[in-house]
């Protein structure tokens, strides 16, 4: 790729705030002597120690000494200073404190085994959630007190902000007769520049009283940690972090297909209850009146505990809800606080029993918002496990959740998309950091406004670079988060949210410098080499909402009556049909026919027009906006190039094109069928040895008494003939 075009490429990518993301390895000398070797375990401990910061910080629960508890005896936090049980909790005390304080947010965790332990890095974001009422703003709906349609009236909402801190964290662990345990902790704030000025030395008291690290550590009072105990394998909790990284993903898009219902309901056990809904049917209607699209992203969840109970697990996770701004208008931060779950395993997997959130809200919890006292620690540490294994930890097609790779793999792939953020923030090694992370013919691609394609370590490294002035090793920007990895034919799949922050360098607070840039997701393709995991593909998308007017349910609903609500009976939400073998050859042949009838123009376009119910209709779907819609007969007709005055507007007919679908997926709805096809296009520009992909239809289907027709078909088109 020449230079001119790699520097078109940055700045189309700079449009969509891409272009200032850039990388770094971990940054952290390796030691010369041979590191120890960590099992999935120590992985999956770590991680929770990591994770159990934020809650132990902002809460102070046991007046300190749970933040306190997750060092070592002589374990340090360099700024400010503080060494020892009693100076560590002391930071972890103040009347802002509180059960439901939520304001450190950690992602991109690392971890790098060393000779004695391990060390790691991690980025953190802070969030303010306490703003004037008079900061918060509301979406398109009614004011105050009327309460809007739903919640797409409320996209857009402000009822947070960015604090002034954001940054790194740089980590030494230290594995103890209780588990793993901080040594030495240290915040990095982000600031650019390839050699940013080295921060001020942690003022340590020189009449520090001496640490007694002879004494016993305690284990923790309020956590059982993953090697303290024999009810939940490594497996386990990789399957229940999966579950709950899946939330967002399920219930924003539907896994990218748009309808999200049966995705999001298919998280919870048939009788799970959250926000007033009960049982499958009530999950279902919950999902659907949320704002959704196949490319929205808005639920970022991160700090996964995890822990053993009685029956299965429980879990906390702090969340933020963000509308990553589009078009010019301004991302904001919609909704935080945290959720506390239960989860418990079934035939097809792990899936949440309980769910409650609890609003961000700093100083003690109201006591009328109090849960019932969970099991003790002592009493869940040898709980038998629910359920057996399945076979090969896989879950039925589709499901998102469990994985045929092993732990380790699993692991590492985690690890890999951590590094990424890093190596892409740095610019480490002239990018080269962020370069090697890829296949040698990797490649990174962007779906926006304008595309782009950077292919092979050279491009690659050149991209990384970027901006030197938004880069460096103390630069952070790129929060990953939502980790979805899913095992594919001799190698492995995922898709990750992403979440661009700007924040004040060195504490400076303001619009200017501190801003939520944009996000969306990263579609992933992961390859495993003799060098270990590698990306061999990555496509970012960015995050947009859907057309409201396919997928608002309550805009759709025929006769304007009102839709049912969450908390009405299951009998009030209809489930899917139940489609026979010969349904599903039926809608097979309506497919199959659609192809025929839009190449060969018969019937003067009408035989085309008449695969469609009464008030069905076609539309395309292209650089984020749905098209013109073709409905009724004549308008159909004239869409494939027919109408009253015969074949005039087919014109690739006489180029000879033909239409080709293939992998067509078809799903019960309520209503009738809903599908998804990938469509090929062959013999362009007459070459009839030349082929093209050109996006898929995501399509509607009916039953009616002349058999299944179209409902709607929308074409998510990314044929551009203007570029080829």
């Amino acid at each position: 790729m020449s230079k001119p075009v790699l520097q078109a490429v940055r700045s189309a990518i700079l449009v969509v705030a891409l272009a200032a993301l850039v990388g770094s390895t971990s940054g952290q000398v390796k030691p010369a002597v041979k590191a120890m070797t960590l099992t999935p375990m120590d992985y999956i401990e770590i991680r929770q120690l990591v994770n159990r910061y934020g809650f132990a910080l902002d809460t102070g629960s046991n007046n300190g000494y749970d933040y306190a508890d997750l060092f070592a005896a002589d374990g340090e936090f360099m700024r400010p200073y503080a060494k020892g049980r009693e100076q560590l909790a002391a930071l972890a005390r103040g009347p802002r404190l509180g059960p439901d304080n939520t304001v450190h947010y950690v992602m991109n965790h690392v971890i790098e085994p060393t000779a004695d332990g391990a060390i790691g890095k991690a980025y953190l974001i802070e969030f303010n959630w306490d703003i004037a009422p008079a900061q918060a703003t509301g979406g398109t709906g009614g004011g105050a007190g009327t309460g809007p349609a739903n919640g797409w009236d409320l996209v857009g909402r402000k009822a947070g902000e960015l604090a002034r801190t954001g940054g790194h964290y740089e980590d030494v662990y230290v594995k103890t007769p209780v588990g793993w345990r901080f040594k030495k902790r240290d915040f990095i704030p982000s600031t650019s520049g390839a050699d940013p000025a080295p921060l001020a030395p942690p003022s340590i008291p020189a009449d520090a009283a001496p640490i007694d690290t002879r004494a016993p550590v305690a284990p923790a009072a309020n956590f059982v940690a993953p090697t303290q105990q024999s009810s939940l394998s490594a497996t386990d909790y990789l399957e229940i972090a999966q579950l709950v990284a899946s939330y967002g993903h399920a219930l924003d898009s539907g896994y990218g297909r748009g309808e999200n219902g049966e995705a999001y309901a298919g998280l919870y056990t048939a009788d799970a209850s959250f926000a007033g809904a009960t049982g499958h049917d009530q999950l279902v209607r919950l999902g659907q009146i949320q704002p959704r699209g196949p490319d929205f992203v808005r639920h970022y969840l991160t700090n996964h505990v995890i822990e053993p109970m009685p029956g299965g697990a429980k879990g906390r996770e702090y969340l933020a809800v963000i509308d990553n701004g589009s078009n010019g208008k301004a991302s904001s931060l919609f909704l935080g606080g945290h959720y506390e779950d239960t989860y418990v395993k079934t035939p097809q997997g792990w899936r949440i029993k309980t769910r409650r959130l609890f609003p961000p809200r700093p100083g003690p919890r109201d006591q009328t918002a109090a849960t019932p006292p969970a099991a003790s620690a002592a009493q869940v540490a040898g709980t038998a496990a629910v359920a057996a294994p399945l076979a090969g930890n896989h879950l039925a097609a589709g499901d998102h959740l469990a994985s045929s790779l092993s732990a380790g793999d699993t692991i590492e792939i985690q690890q890999l998309i951590a590094r990424s953020a890093y190596a892409l923030d740095s610019a480490a090694d002239g990018g080269a950091a962020y370069a090697q992370l890829f296949t040698a013919d990797g490649a990174f691609i962007t779906k926006t406004a304008l595309p782009a394609e950077i292919k092979g370590r050279r491009q690659l490294a050149a991209f990384a670079v970027g901006d030197l002035t938004h880069r460096g090793p103390a630069f952070v920007r790129e929060y990953l988060t939502n980790y979805i990895i899913q095992p594919s034919r001799g190698a492995a799949t995922g898709r990750v949210y992403v979440v661009w922050i700007e924040v004040g360098e060195n504490g400076n607070a303001g619009a200017e410098v501190s801003a939520i840039r944009g996000g969306g997701h990263y579609e992933d393709e992961y390859v495993k080499t003799r060098d270990g995991w590698r990306i061999a593909k990555r496509t970012f998308v960015p995050s947009r909402l859907g057309p409201r007017d396919i997928y608002d349910v309550d805009r759709t609903r025929s006769g304007g009556a009102p839709a049912p609500r969450a908390q009405e009976t299951n009998a009030a939400v209809a489930r899917p049909l139940e489609l026979t073998a010969l349904d599903y050859l039926q809608i097979q042949q309506l497919v199959a026919k659609y192809a025929q009838y839009i190449d060969t123009c018969s019937n003067n376009g009408y035989d085309y027009a008449d695969l469609f119910a009464e008030d069905g209709f076609f539309a395309p779907f292209q650089n984020g906006k749905l098209g013109p819609k073709a409905q009724g007969r004549e308008a159909l007709a004239r869409v494939s190039g027919g109408g009253p005055d015969g074949c005039t507007g087919a014109g690739w007919i006489r180029q000879g094109v033909h239409h080709i679908y293939v992998n067509h997926i078809i799903e019960p709805t309520p209503g009738g069928a809903k599908g998804q096809v990938n469509m090929l296009m062959i013999g362009l520009g007459g070459d009839k040895n030349k082929i093209e992909h050109d996006g898929y239809y995501e399509d509607t289907y009916v039953k009616t008494p002349a058999g299944w027709k179209f409902k709607s078909r929308i074409h998510h088109a990314t044929y551009d003939p203007a570029q080829k």
